[in-house]
């Protein structure tokens, strides 16, 4: 379990290329009068958050340059006197956003290389190279140092199929120790093009010495909704991901299952690490007839309302579960906060990754982007689920726990096997809610 005191970030290597979620997505939204969210989505995620996009040409012009004079002076002196000739120019500008950046101490802040920007975009398309990982860092020891660690496995990727574990920790890749390394480097350098192999020293509970897992990269196709019709007319839709197609796809699963007669949903978020700050509103409103799927507080601003559109797509009597795991994200807790506040739904499985940042994505006028916590997100009941509510446990707390994945043989249980335990057990959840509602 993640400890609220440290500092997490989460990233899906696609090889991406990438988190998310991890990670996070690209919106411009807007405020109606009426509090309906309008918004003109212009990117997805891979790093969970809500994030708008803002044209650099928004930034004032500087009125005070002694910040840049001073950053000029050390740069040029650099240029000039460095003991070996510089090369790049545009590294040492980066690397001094970078700092700047990393100054601000927040996970979720970040720059994009005009390079890794348009693979964070391609990341959003649920269609890339990689090996189906998500990954997160956080903080260790007093000293603050960071690791970085398996959070999930795409059942659909090379590490679905290979020893790979949630909570191994990446001690290497491809022999280069990560220790002092970010995030995105880790990720960096794990990514490539599909047909190649990356090495990864993996350090795992219980098991001694180091464990060494050769991957070769894959296409990677994830489906953005799956659904099916279970015993004794159970609809199940397992939303994977809030892109621009999820809305369109989520509404003819579900009008599919309804047209087949099902009397109870389970609506399944696990592993699903955001997107769209609208998609979000536009899911929650299939379920809820108005009023507020989340509040968005900006600094030095109340809390504003983003209500659900009027009317709903599924009948509000219709018993209804919402699955969810730590791999639940942004988005996903956006929707199952919302259903669970609201009193729509019963929330089950573990507790979500615990994320409520907003961001902005500026795009910088040489096609690399800034991606900046601007906001924090608020439940209808105005939680925080970034925030600790018990020793160790934050994230949407499910209404009802379901059992970690356990061991069998002394071998973690995989992934698709343990996902259809969870299924079952919301199953049982959702039965004994309309064995109630019949009275």
């Amino acid at each position: 379990m993640l400890k609220a005191s440290g500092k997490y970030q989460i990233g899906i290597v696609f090889l991406i290329a990438l988190l998310s979620f991890a990670g996070g997505m690209l919106v411009r939204h807007a405020m109606g009068v009426d509090g309906v969210l309008t918004v003109a989505a212009r990117i997805v995620q891979a790093i969970p958050g809500v994030l708008q996009i803002e044209d650099a040409s928004l930034v004032p012009a500087a009125s005070d340059l002694r910040p840049l004079q001073t950053f000029w002076e050390v740069r040029e002196r650099v240029k000039k006197q460095f003991v070996y000739e510089v090369e790049d120019d545009k590294k040492l500008t980066y690397g001094a956003i970078r700092g700047m950046l990393g100054s601000l101490d927040d996970p979720y802040t970040r720059f994009y290389t005009p390079e890794e920007y348009q693979e964070f975009q391609e990341e959003t398309s649920g269609h890339f190279d990689g090996i189906g990982a998500v990954l997160e860092s956080r903080t260790v020891g007093e000293e603050g140092a960071t690791e970085v660690f398996i959070s999930s496995i795409l059942p659909e990727g090379p590490a679905s199929k290979a020893d790979l574990h949630p909570e191994d920790v990446i001690l290497t890749v491809d022999g280069v120790p990560t220790k002092g390394m970010s995030l995105q480097a880790v990720v960096n350098r794990i990514r490539g093009k599909r047909g190649t192999e990356v090495k990864l020293g993996l350090r795992r509970n219980g098991v001694d010495k180091l464990l060494e897992v050769t991957l070769t990269r894959a296409e990677i196709k994830v489906p953005v909704v799956e659904h099916r019709m279970l015993e004794n007319q159970i609809g199940y839709v397992w939303l994977r991901s809030f892109n621009k197609q999820s809305e369109p796809a989520l509404r003819d699963a579900l009008n599919d299952l309804k047209a087949q007669g099902m009397r109870g949903l389970v609506f399944d978020l696990s592993i699903d690490g955001g997107g769209l700050l609208d998609v979000a509103v536009s899911v929650a409103s299939m379920f809820m007839d108005g009023g507020p799927v989340v509040y968005v507080k900006e600094r030095g601003r109340e809390p504003q309302p983003l209500n659900a559109r009027p009317g709903t797509l599924v009948d509000p009597s219709l018993p209804m579960v919402v699955l969810v795991d730590r791999g639940s994200a942004s988005a996903s807790e956006i929707v199952a906060a919302c259903l669970q506040d609201r009193k729509r739904a019963l929330v089950v499985g573990q507790n979500t990754f615990g994320k409520s940042k907003v961001q902005t994505v500026a795009e910088l006028n040489d096609g690399s982007a800034l991606v900046l916590s601007t906001a924090v997100y608020l439940t209808p009941n105005h939680r925080d689920i970034s925030l600790e509510y018990e020793e160790g446990k934050r994230g949407v707390k499910p209404d009802r726990f379901f059992p970690e994945p356990e061991l069998v043989d002394g071998e973690r249980i995989k992934y698709k096997d343990w996902h259809e335990q969870q299924i079952k057990l919301a199953v049982e959840v959702l039965e004994e809610q309309i064995k109630a509602a019949k009275g």
